[in-house]
């Protein structure tokens, strides 16, 4: 009699109370455990008119007018145990100008594995996560004249070794903020970079949980390009932006789907650095 009482009033009180955590708990800083795996697909859509000019907050009008970049990232990640996770990454973009003399490209711009680690056992908020990813695409920055072209640039033609550090930092029980470090070491192949070059990219996210399917959040990036384009040489800080944004995620399915959308603005930046918009869709989906 006791387990059945017990039975119906976790029926009543649903799955949200059983075994199951959370996955507002999983951000990118904890990682999934044994038999656990994660398929994420995040849309970005950037949009710009305008670029800055001689002062990082000067926005001039681009003279060929909208430039449009759509970004498709692609993800399958899967538990090992709870201090290594794998997966792969599939990256797709399209690029589409206003100017009637470029016509719109689409191609995998990356695909490759990805590995992430905990590696102290005692800070269970902190990972790092490391991607090889290699062009599918051709001739990335070049017209292809012989392929229907010319086409406007469509990404760095390049091999990507991108190395991301996450931290969690719970204030209390509905505010938390997320912390990414990450470094872009990219082995330059037709582009007009004559040299491998670094990028470095600090995000810090502030998330609010009004409820167990909601998260709110704030988000501010700084990404410079280590990169002299004229010297062809490494200089620290040569080119940079600055992009905030407001996003929300909501559980469809409890612990089990989750949907994101989220704006950002870029407000700051380099002269010729892109003065536009992203809008972004995310869906996740965790078996746990």
């Amino acid at each position: 009699m006791r387990l059945i009482k017990l039975f119906l009033f976790l029926l009543i009180l649903g799955p949200s109370c059983w075994a199951q955590v959370n996955i507002q708990n999983y951000t990118p800083s904890i990682l999934l455990d044994r038999g656990e795996f994660e398929i994420k697909s995040f849309q970005n859509l950037y949009t710009q008119t305008k670029s800055f000019g001689n002062s990082a907050f000067e926005k001039v009008k681009i003279p060929s007018g909208r430039q449009t970049y759509f970004t498709s990232i692609n993800q399958v990640t899967f538990g090992l145990n709870d201090r290594i996770n794998f997966g792969w990454d599939v990256w797709i973009k399209n690029v589409n100008y206003a100017d009637p003399n470029l016509n719109p490209r689409t191609g995998i711009s990356a695909t490759g594995p990805r590995i992430k680690v905990n590696p102290f056992k005692n800070l269970g908020r902190f990972s790092i996560q490391s991607s090889f990813l290699l062009p599918i695409a051709s001739d990335l920055e070049a017209p292809l004249v012989d392929q229907g072209g010319p086409f406007p640039f469509l990404e760095f033609d390049r091999n990507l070794w991108l190395t991301q550090l996450f931290y969690d930092l719970p204030l209390n029980d509905q505010f938390q903020l997320f912390f990414q470090q990450a470094f872009w070491y990219s082995l330059v192949k037709r582009s007009f970079r004559q040299n491998n070059f670094w990028q470095t990219q600090s995000s810090v996210f502030l998330s609010y949980f009004p409820s167990n399917r909601w998260t709110l959040y704030g988000m501010t990036e700084y990404f410079p390009t280590h990169y002299d384009d004229q010297e062809q040489k490494f200089k620290a800080f040569n080119k940079y932006f600055v992009q905030s944004g407001l996003g929300a995620k909501y559980q469809l399915i409890l612990n089990t789907l989750e949907l994101e959308l989220l704006y950002t603005n870029f407000w700051a930046g380099s002269t010729a650095e892109g003065a536009g918009h992203t809008f972004n869709l995310g869906i996740r989906y965790i078996h746990q």
